[in-house]
């Protein structure tokens, strides 16, 4: 059984069998090796995948490579985490704890990269100038679990970032001296050169036009649904029905009236509104936007109590000081979260637009998978990834910056 701890906090204490509260820090020792078995588990079962893929050339077929065929220090190496995770797991409470952990996530990225490199001289070697190679999966589950161990810290702290500049810093250097030249994602890169930030920036130009359209039009529909009931009857019902729209069949929909406004209206062709390209899909990613914006604005707005509004008019406020000085204030951070979380579901959803010929990362995504080139889509894919994590980063910072010191870590809307 479990119960709230506090009405502000959403974690949980475990109750015992006699109804005594177990200690949180307990409980979250117990769940730290539940997810240490797991780890545990990845490893072992990544030692018996390919951990990577060797071809002589692009189109020519996989050759297969796994655990054993690599050196005996690199497998040392990449058994080095998996022992620090079991001694974490058997150790108690204190610094070794940290340590373990710490380490174990921090050489488990450093090491494989590492191997990549290694690997680097003996494929071009074994299969000459124009061979490739790849990270294969077992080398995918390997790293899934470092990420787990990552998750498995109550906090990220300085040290853990201390260590990830160190291993970027030591592939930075390592890179620099050719050892990845035959990496497949970094030939890849090379064959798109320029093209990469090109795509890079229309993606980031799409996902903002969506995003600013959706907050221009969600934020009154927010307002107008929490000043009437009538409007809230209209307007969530109607975003739930849109969330039921696969959002590969709402880009499609709107290919034929758009094509038909254009052919209609030939000054909407000249603006670029027309059935493919970018026009519908700024139209599908603003409409899938609209719903955390509004929901979480809504919620922000109806959160306040009623005393600090009560508190105010004796104050002698009038509505419109009310909502300026009081109001507004105290819903922004729960109105900025959801834009946040727009953010960066539309990033997500960008990659759709090349289905219907728009720019972005999905050019990546979708060339690679016509052309069944694995790391051209892993390229793509890990754009979006790494321009998604710096989104959300900056954008919680942001919205640290501008919410009040009061309010600070109980913001309303808090997602």
């Amino acid at each position: 059984m479990y119960r709230s701890i506090s009405s502000d906090t959403c974690f949980l204490e475990k109750l015992g069998p006699n109804g005594v509260i177990v200690d949180r820090a307990d409980f979250r020792l117990n769940f730290q090796q539940k997810l240490a078995s797991v780890v545990l588990l990845l490893f072992f079962a990544s030692f018996f995948f390919p951990f990577y893929l060797a071809r002589e050339n692009r189109i020519s077929e996989d050759i297969q490579s796994g655990l054993l065929s690599l050196s005996p220090l690199c497998i040392l190496f990449l058994m080095l985490p998996p022992l620090l995770i079991a001694l974490h797991a058997f150790a108690r409470k204190g610094w070794m704890k940290e340590v373990t952990i710490t380490l174990s996530g921090v050489l488990g990225l450093f090491f494989p990269m590492m191997v990549l490199a290694i690997v680097g001289s003996d494929v071009s070697d074994a299969f000459g100038s124009l061979a490739r190679y790849s990270p294969a999966s077992g080398m995918y589950l390997y790293l899934t679990a470092v990420i787990i161990i990552f998750l498995m810290k109550p906090k990220f702290r300085l040290y853990d970032l201390s260590g990830m500049i160190l291993v970027a810093l030591a592939v930075m250097f390592v890179a620099s001296k050719g050892s990845y030249d035959r990496l497949g994602i970094v030939l890849e890169g090379r064959n798109f050169g320029s093209r990469v930030t090109r795509e890079v920036l229309a993606h980031i130009r799409l996902t903002f036009i969506s995003l600013g359209i959706s907050i221009v039009i969600g934020i009154p529909l927010a307002l107008a649904s929490f000043q009437g009931k009538r409007a809230k009857k209209i307007v969530f019902p109607f975003l739930n029905l849109l969330q039921t729209i696969p959002s590969i069949a709402l880009f499609g929909l709107l290919i034929t009236p758009l094509s038909l406004l254009s052919r209609t209206f030939p000054f909407l062709r000249e603006m670029g509104i027309k059935g493919i390209g970018n026009a519908p899909a700024i139209i599908a990613l603003s409409t899938y936007a609209l719903y955390p914006i509004i929901r979480y604005s809504f919620t922000a707005f109806s959160s306040i109590e009623e005393s600090v509004i009560q508190a105010a008019k004796g104050m002698g406020m009038n509505p419109f000081q009310i909502w300026r000085m009081v109001r507004f204030p105290l819903a922004a951070p729960g109105v900025l979260h959801g834009i946040r979380v727009a953010l960066i579901q539309t990033i997500g959803n960008a990659t759709l637009a090349k289905l219907i010929g728009g720019d972005g990362l999905g050019v990546l995504v979708f060339e690679g998978l016509g052309q069944a080139s694995v790391d051209m889509v892993l390229l793509g894919m890990l754009l979006i990834i790494a321009l998604t994590i710096a989104s959300d980063r900056i954008f919680q910072i942001f919205i640290y910056l501008v919410t009040p010191p009061a309010l600070r870590g109980k913001a309303v809307g808090n997602g």
